[in-house]
């Protein structure tokens, strides 16, 4: 079935940050900020693309969508840094109503919805585990009697951690969370034109059937200085710790992070 993964990378919109901003070019200003910027990139590049490029199912396309006012270093870095995994695809939108536009991409690469498809999205600073694809696509399989008889079934995959990486490595809080925007998945059936970005992600549970599954971690939940729940003020507080040899060791069999990578991309000046 055909599979794909929305990964907004720094969209500048009209909604999609909690945080506001007074104007448009205020938002770009924000999103593109050296810091900010910088922040993105290493964690896209340390923890976020090994989850995808290690995934034992690599059948899916992975979308990474940005604004047509992304600058042209930026996104000259974007493509770098994608250019020899096959299934990651760059497109750029203009700016409009967030959800109505990464909507609009989901479509845009589905075409005809004359067959159903797999859905999930990952933030730029995120991971999924490398069986993710894989067992989606055989959930799907097996709840076929059920996604035959609804628009939309959803997929949850509710353990993992909220991680913080730098130049001391990854440090990491055990997380159960049902319905996070991580390790979730919809299976859209031939006809609808639905997509993930339609619904709220704590929210999919009210608009259709759910499976949830838990038992095995499936997701690396991004903590950093520049996440938009933080600058809006909400005060999450874990116990982060440093990792073990044995948890280094699972995270990067689960993940594909590897702790010194991380270590040496966060040290470059």
């Amino acid at each position: 079935m055909r599979t794909v993964g929305l990964c907004r990378f720094s969209y500048a919109g009209e909604g999609g940050f909690k945080v506001g901003h007074d104007d448009f070019a205020a938002l770009e200003t924000f999103l593109y900020g050296t810091d900010r910027i910088e922040e993105r990139f290493r964690l896209f590049e340390a923890i976020t693309l090994p989850s995808v490029v290690g995934q034992t199912d690599s059948d899916f396309t992975f979308l990474i969508v940005t604004g047509i006012g992304f600058p042209a270093q930026h996104l000259d870095r974007l493509r770098a840094l994608t250019r020899h995994i096959p299934n990651c695809e760059i497109r750029q939108y203009p700016p409009g109503p967030h959800r109505r536009v990464m909507s609009k991409a989901i479509k845009d690469w589905r075409g005809a919805a004359d067959t159903p498809c797999l859905q999930f999205r990952l933030d730029d600073d995120d991971a999924m585990a490398l069986s993710f694809v894989e067992r989606f696509k055989q959930t799907a399989h097996d709840l076929a009697p059920i996604s035959a008889r609804h628009p939309s079934v959803a997929v949850d995959f509710n353990q993992g951690y909220v991680y913080t990486a730098g130049a001391e490595g990854v440090k990491l809080w055990p997380y159960h969370y049902p319905y996070s925007a991580i390790a979730l998945g919809m299976i859209v059936g031939a006809g609808s034109d639905d997509t993930i970005m339609n619904h709220g992600h704590q929210n999919l549970w009210k608009t259709m059937p759910t499976m949830t599954f838990t038992g095995e971690d499936m997701m690396m939940r991004g903590h950093n200085d520049f996440n938009d729940s933080r600058l809006k003020g909400k005060k999450n507080v874990f116990d982060y710790k440093a990792m073990t040899a044995e948890q280094a060791a699972h995270i990067h069999a689960t993940f594909g992070i590897d702790d010194a990578r991380v270590r040496a991309i966060f040290s470059r000046p």
